[in-house]
């Protein structure tokens, strides 16, 4: 016979689930577990709410991250306790700095059972630090009605602070006495919550005039957008503000590379000193997360320019160590009342002149990558520019996203994402296999390196995966980018300990997990391999590029100054 005791807890859970529900949050990444098992069971029940289980719980993180860069609201992640919890811990930080929300459930012993040889039993109160926004630990009996109002009201609470911008994880911590389980198979969806669920309102910020009559001063003003979620409705108002003069730089991971007179090229326009001085600005308007380009950002500290971020965090980022104002406020709005409400029309000599160097690169761009020997940076430019409309591009860190950003020839309507929250190589296998489960509908590919690739190999350990992901993976047998890096790459230890020269081939991998696997080594193959690539309509694929020659960025662009 089933304990009064688990009955209630599986009730409450029951109701934290439908909770969930009502705050439109309905999809769960379940990592099994025994001790989990309440709350597990609690959404797999709930036939509102779409279960994924994946048995990794550092892959399983970043697979709800994935999904939620792709739904753009929260998922619930839910593991057992010990150490599955610790290894939720890398995607959680990238969520945090990279503003994604997710609710992160984890199942925990007794407080008493702690430090006394018990087993899966750590410290996970406050597990994150201050890599969640908030975090809470439910009652551990809930017999009491206090303790169930409680618990449901922390729910409540912890999914309202994911989505309040910036937006972010939290985590709630569950301590849960045997026996875990009911001897029944019922659904535990209930009529009736008895607590009311508190929405988090919409609201519109507005800032004071006296902000767009100071805006008004600055002549040479540069509005720079870094990591953001899809938006076409800023993008458009965007759009509408370059036609009026603003010289507008969009980071490859901004997702505005489409806006009308970016600078997409901004990175290889600076590479020629003899510009600085004459594109330096006045005004420094940021929106958004980080940004790729190390060459831009010099650029931007040098400059004796003002910055103004436009964004709800107190605490935005100081890149150019310049800032200067913080507003509260979206970039939607804030550039939409400049130029309706306030008729600002941006410096056309300043906007020109910027117009004119990005042609200039453009146009000694494409001659050089083509005569180019074969080589990542040539392979990379061929794969963006042969990438089907409508796509979504997920890119590895180090040199990936850095091709990526300096030679971004995309085809319209390309979504790109990476994790540039923390720019690790850990976890973007299971980011994009997370993004591509959501929309089988939509090719996903991903460019990354081998080290990458089989780091995060158990991305693939997922039954949900489709024909529409497409993993390319640059195998240059080892961290490639530390022979790129001027200080590491004259240390006599560089194969040894920083690119960490590695023998493997990737087609094992592609076997054991019903991948197609293709591999190319040379200009001859390519093309055709990339036909196949694209082409495999059946099951995942992989493209195993093997490269020689390993060419720098930095000597593409000593080519374009030549």
């Amino acid at each position: 016979m089933d304990s009064d005791a688990t009955k209630q807890v599986y009730d409450i859970l029951a109701k934290a689930a439908q909770i969930c529900v009502e705050q439109d949050i309905t999809v769960a990444v379940l990592c099994p577990g025994s001790r989990s098992a309440p709350v597990a069971l609690s959404f797999l029940r709930n036939k509102n709410i779409k279960s994924y289980i994946l048995p990794d719980e550092r892959s399983a993180a970043y697979t709800a991250l994935g999904l939620a860069k792709a739904l753009q609201k929260p998922v619930i992640l839910v593991c057992t306790s010990g150490t599955a919890a610790l290894n939720f811990a890398p995607a959680i930080a990238e969520a945090f700095f990279s503003e994604i929300p997710l609710l992160v459930l984890t199942a925990d012993r007794p407080q008493e059972w702690l430090g006394q040889a018990d087993n899966q039993a750590i410290y996970q109160q406050n597990l994150y630090g201050k890599h969640v926004k908030q975090s809470y630990t439910f009652p551990l009996d809930l017999e009491h009605a206090d303790s169930q109002w409680f618990a449901l009201r922390q729910l409540n609470e912890a999914i309202n602070f994911s989505t309040q911008k910036p937006a972010g994880p939290v985590h709630i911590n569950i301590p849960l006495r045997e026996p875990l389980y009911l001897t029944g198979t019922e659904s535990f969806l209930p009529k009736e919550i008895p607590y009311k669920v508190t929405k988090l309102a919409k609201t519109k910020a507005f800032l004071d005039d006296s902000i767009y009559a100071e805006l008004k001063k600055f002549k040479r003003i540069i509005c720079i957008a870094g990591m953001n979620l899809p938006d076409e409705n800023l993008q458009e108002i965007i759009s509408e503000n370059t036609a009026k003069y603003l010289v507008f730089i969009a980071d490859i991971t901004s997702n505005l590379h489409d806006t009308k007179n970016s600078l997409l090229y901004a990175e290889l326009v600076l590479d020629n000193e003899a510009f600085t001085d004459e594109f330096s600005p006045d005004l420094i308007i940021s929106f958004g997360g980080p940004i790729v380009s190390k060459t831009i950002k010099q650029f931007l500290r040098k400059s004796n320019a003002k910055h103004w971020h436009v964004g709800f965090s107190p605490a935005a980022a100081d890149t150019f160590q310049k800032l200067d104002k913080i507003l509260p406020i979206e970039p939607e709005a804030f550039f939409h009342e400049a130029i309706y409400a306030h008729n600002i029309v941006f410096d056309y000599e300043y906007f020109q002149s910027w117009q004119n160097a990005q042609n200039s690169v453009i146009n000694k761009l494409k001659p050089v990558l083509e005569n180019l020997p074969f080589s990542e940076v040539k392979a990379a430019y061929k794969i963006l520019d042969k990438l089907p409309e409508n796509s979504v591009l997920h890119s590895g860190n180090s040199l990936p996203i850095r091709y990526a950003a300096a030679f971004p020839s995309l085809p319209k309507n390309v979504q790109i994402f990476a994790n540039r929250g923390t720019s690790g190589i850990d976890g973007s296998l299971s980011t994009a296999a997370g993004f591509s489960i959501f929309d089988s509908t939509k090719l996903n590919v991903l460019i990354l390196g081998d080290l990458s690739f089989l780091y995060d190999s158990n991305g693939l350990w997922n039954n949900y995966l489709q024909s529409n992901l497409k993993i390319i993976v640059f195998n240059n047998h080892g961290g490639g980018i530390f022979r790129n890096l001027p200080g590491s790459a004259v240390q006599p230890e560089l194969e040894e300990y920083f690119v960490v020269k590695q023998p493997l081939r990737m087609e094992g991998t592609a076997i054991q997990h019903n991948c197609r696997y293709i591999y190319c080594n040379d200009e001859k193959c390519f093309a055709e391999s990339l036909e196949l690539f694209f082409g495999e309509n059946e099951r995942p694929a992989i493209l195993e590029i093997e490269f020689s020659e390993a060419l720098k960025i930095s000597e593409v662009k000593a080519l374009l100054k030549s």
